[in-house]
């Protein structure tokens, strides 16, 4: 059985037809409430049992008539059909061959054609009060009426009267449909009440104030913005003067039906800039809005517009720009488009070159902030004062030289945006201290500022240091460690993902205009095999000169050739420092020692040659794996499976 979630109530005179109703609506699995009333305590009741939170009325015969002309909430009448009233006379007409039928309001046009249909006489009682109904039946009585076809009340009435009396109980179609429509009112009365909701709660996140008036200039709507800025003037409209219309240019907006953009009023000692327009409904007038901020407020967002436009505080790359067909780079864009709806903290790292800032601009675009400033900062480029003031702004005499005014930090810039930190592990540890302090209370103060300052920016850092290790070694704090690496992505080192390279390598030709550029597979086989130590940034710097030194379309081989030659006679300058911890003891030959068994030992001695031939061939492994005598695949296979 199914709940439903809507109160039902049915309202009659008649014990009878209260039955049958709460029978069949059993049958429906409807919750039914049954309240006897008479005609006079009929309204009461139903009015009652609305404000007791009863979403539909149903009413009987008259009893639903009355409801549904002084009730505003709607009102179902279970109707009795022709075939209702008519089942009901032939039970009459065993009894007599004189017959009162009652009907609320005016004569229905039934009567003369029932009577013909069953030679019978018929005498209608209209009736709209209890009172006439007991004088109606009674004068039908004196006139020889020998049976009473009506409501349960009606039969017992003509009962009390001695005559009889037949009630004319709703079938099972009216019933039907009965309840089918009060099913349909609740239905769509939900739906009201969600649409009403739904509308009431987008007016209250408006931070501008919004006040709806209907035709006759009352106030019809308003939100919590509104009262703060008009205060007791919306609770007093038209108390005196011209009124909150006028104020508000509501009352031009419903004279003429026209609305007007920027118009600027005081109200209340404040500044407002005003927008208003009529509320027209299928074309004819309803009401007239108005919408009105501080012109202060206006000015100032004005103000961080520009600048934000002027200094480019926007995102120029998605999760498409992240190339790369490898696993590590799918891997990559599958986790980073699963953390851009996060909007929680998340550190980015990897080596110099491997497109940390990339990222960081496309999981901006891709989460809920797109829309908001993309703000980045190199914190390892600036001094700690001028990385304070950077970050955080400063007010006005805050230092010598300050700016007039005082100036915003890149934090106020980002707000309902994004902040992009790079190199995070560079910043000393005072400024670790304020950073931990806009991270836990969403709040900042300005240098030389007394009172703080809230900013919603989601935070991305980045670093190409092990941040892990730089909190071991105690030169970045835990605390501030945990906040920032709330989520965390490692982008890969080129090396890695080899297969890559020739996508990345075509991408940077075709950004330099220069897709013309033949690289042959001989020639995509050598950027294959060297290391990149500078990752992409090298590749593209490498391609850059290449492209400059090298004529016309045709593959240059040679030329790329010595070019990677170069590039490996300052390998050592550009490759990440080995950490000791990775260094492998070594006997007083020079030769690996390992550790473990004769298997572990032996693999630790095949890597030490491996390693000691790939810097003496500066690592180029084709050459290195001729030497070695065995494939290049055998090669990158040993170099990735490490310690086993």
């Amino acid at each position: 059985m199914s709940h439903v979630p809507f109160r039902f109530a049915f309202v009659s005179n008649s014990l009878p037809v209260a039955q049958t109703v709460r029978d069949y609506a059993a049958t429906r699995h409807l919750p039914m409430e049954i309240r006897l009333a008479g005609m006079e305590e009929a309204l009461p009741v139903a009015r009652a049992l609305l404000a007791e939170g009863t979403d539909v009325i149903l009413g009987g015969g008259g009893t639903g008539k009355l409801l549904r002309r002084h009730l505003r909430r709607p009102v179902v009448t279970i109707a009795r059909s022709h075939l209702d009233i008519l089942e009901a006379l032939l039970k009459a007409r065993e009894h007599a061959d004189y017959i009162a039928c009652t009907c609320y309001g005016a004569l229905p046009p039934w009567p003369a054609l029932f009577s013909e249909l069953l030679r019978v006489r018929l005498l209608p009682v209209p009736f709209t009060t209890t009172q006439e109904l007991v004088s109606g039946i009674s004068r039908a009585v004196d006139q020889g009426v020998g049976c009473v076809v009506g409501g349960g009340i009606c039969a017992e009435i003509a009962q009390a009267q001695g005559c009889r009396g037949v009630v004319v109980t709703p079938g099972e179609e009216a019933l039907e449909r009965a309840l089918d429509e009060a099913l349909n009112i609740a239905r769509s009365q939900q739906q009201d009440r969600e649409q009403t909701a739904w509308l009431r709660g987008v007016l209250e996140s408006l931070h501008e104030g919004i006040v709806g008036v209907d035709t006759d200039g009352r106030t019809a709507t308003s939100n919590r913005a509104a009262e703060v800025l008009l205060e007791d003037l919306l609770d007093s409209a038209g108390a005196d003067g011209p009124g909150l219309p006028e104020s508000l240019g509501l009352a031009k907006a419903l004279k003429t039906g026209r609305g007007e953009e920027g118009i600027i009023r005081r109200i209340n000692g404040r500044e407002l800039v005003i927008n208003t327009r009529p509320i027209l409904v299928d074309g004819k007038p309803r009401g007239a809005l108005a919408a009105f901020a501080p012109a202060a407020r206006l000015r100032d967002l004005s103000r961080k517009l520009k600048n934000s436009g002027r200094r480019g505080f926007i995102a120029r790359h998605n999760l498409d720009s992240l190339l790369g067909a490898s696993p590590a780079m799918r891997e990559l864009r599958l986790q980073a488009a699963r953390f851009a709806d996060a909007d929680a903290a998340l550190h980015i790292h990897g080596e110099s070159g491997t497109g940390k800032e990339l990222l960081a601009h496309a999981l901006h675009q891709a989460g809920p902030r797109r829309n908001g400033p993309f703000v980045a900062l190199n914190c390892g480029a600036l001094p700690d004062s001028l990385l304070e003031s950077e970050l955080f702004g400063y007010d006005e005499g805050a230092f010598t030289g300050a700016r007039r005014g005082g100036k915003e930090g890149l934090f106020e810039m980002a707000q309902d945006g994004s902040i992009f930190l790079d190199e995070i592990a560079d910043i000393s540890p005072a400024v670790q201290i304020r950073l931990l302090r806009v991270l836990e209370t969403g709040e900042i103060f300005r240098l030389g500022g007394d009172r703080p300052i809230a900013v919603n920016a989601r935070v991305i850092s980045s670093s190409w240091k092990d941040l892990v290790e730089e909190v071991r070694s105690g030169r970045f704090r835990a605390d501030l460690y945990y906040r920032l690496s709330l989520l965390r992505l490692q982008t890969p080192p080129l090396r890695e993902r080899p297969e890559d390279i020739p996508l990345l390598a075509r991408h940077i030709l075709a950004r330099l205009n220069m897709a013309h550029k033949e690289l042959s597979p001989h020639v995509l086989g050598l950027l294959k095999d060297y290391a990149w130590p500078g990752n992409v940034r090298e590749l593209d710097a490498l391609l850059r000169r290449y492209c400059l030194l090298s004529d016309g379309g045709q593959c240059d081989r040679a030329l790329l050739e010595k070019l990677l030659d170069d590039l490996r006679a300052t390998q050592g300058l550009l490759a990440p420092a080995e950490r000791p911890a990775d260094k492998a003891p070594t006997l007083p030959d020079g030769r690996a020692q390992g550790r473990g068994n004769l298997r572990e030992r032996l693999e630790t001695l095949e890597r030490e040659i491996i390693r000691a031939e790939l810097e003496k061939c500066a690592h180029n492994r084709g050459r290195a794996a001729k030497n070695l005598g065995i494939s290049a695949n055998t090669l990158w296979r040993k170099m990735k499976a490490g310690p086993r």
